[in-house]
C-alpha cells in the first residue's frame, strides 16, 4: 500500500515543496552555533581575567596580613672601631696600646691600657702587624680574651714576612678584656696603614 504525496506532506509539515523542514532545522543548527561560540569566548575571557588575577592582584585590594604573610628579616647592622699604634716605635714592645677616637661599643681601659667589651654579641676581630725592617727571627702575635683566653694567635718570620695579619670572628661579653702581645719583644712599625687593630659588631 502506497501513501500519497499530499499526504507525507501534509503529516511532515513540508507544504512548500519539501524544503521547509529543513530550512527550520539549518536556522536552528546556526543559533545553536552562535551560542556555543559566545558561550566559548566567554569562557575564554573569565579563565584569562582568572590567571591574571592571581598573578597580579590588583593594588587597591588589601591583603590579608594572616594569609601568606612573610616575616620581614631584620637587616644587620654592622659597627667598626679602629684603633692605631699608641706605643714608641723606638723601642721594642711586648703588649701593644692602643688609641681610637671614638669608644663606641669597646673602650680602652685607664689602668692598664686594655681593651674592654662593653656590650654582649658578636664581633669580627682582626689586626696587622708590621715590624722593622732589620728585626729578624721568629715571632708569636696573641690576642687574648680575659673570659675566652686566646682568641687569635699567629707566627712570623721577619726576614721573610715583615707583614703579618689575622682576623676571626667571635663571640664576646660585656666586661670581656681584650689584648695584643707580642713574643718576644720586637720594634713594630707605628704608622697606622702598616699596624692597626680593628673590630667590627654584628646586630
Amino acid at each position: 500500500m502506497s501513501l500519497s504525496a499530499e499526504y507525507c506532506s501534509e503529516k511532515t509539515g513540508d507544504r512548500g515543496g519539501g524544503g521547509g523542514a529543513l530550512a527550520h532545522q539549518r536556522r536552528l543548527i546556526r543559533g545553536l552555533l552562535v551560542w556555543a561560540t559566545l558561550l566559548t569566548l566567554g569562557l575564554a575571557a573569565s579563565i584569562t581575567l582568572h590567571f591574571i588575577h592571581r598573578e597580579s592582584p590588583a593594588p587597591d585590594k588589601p591583603q590579608d596580613p594572616g594569609k601568606h604573610a612573610q616575616p620581614t628579616p631584620t637587616p644587620k647592622v654592622t659597627e667598626l672601631m679602629s684603633f692605631s699604634p699608641n706605643w714608641s716605635g723606638k723601642d721594642p714592645v711586648e703588649l701593644l696600646e692602643w688609641k681610637t677616637e671614638k669608644n663606641d661599643f669597646i673602650e680602652i681601659n685607664s689602668t692598664d691600657k686594655q681593651l674592654k667589651v662593653k656590650y654582649d654579641g658578636q664581633y669580627f676581630l682582626y689586626v696587622q702587624l708590621t715590624l722593622e725592617p732589620h728585626m729578624k727571627g721568629n715571632y708569636t702575635i696573641t690576642m687574648q680574651s680575659n673570659i675566652f683566653g686566646v682568641i687569635l694567635k699567629g707566627l712570623t718570620n721577619g726576614s721573610t714576612h715583615s707583614t703579618f695579619f689575622m682576623g676571626k670572628g667571635f663571640k664576646l661579653s660585656r666586661g670581656d678584656l681584650l689584648n695584643v702581645t707580642c713574643k718576644p719583644k720586637a720594634k713594630i712599625q707605628i704608622n697606622h696603614t702598616l699596624t692597626h687593630l680593628g673590630v667590627i659588631r654584628l646586630r
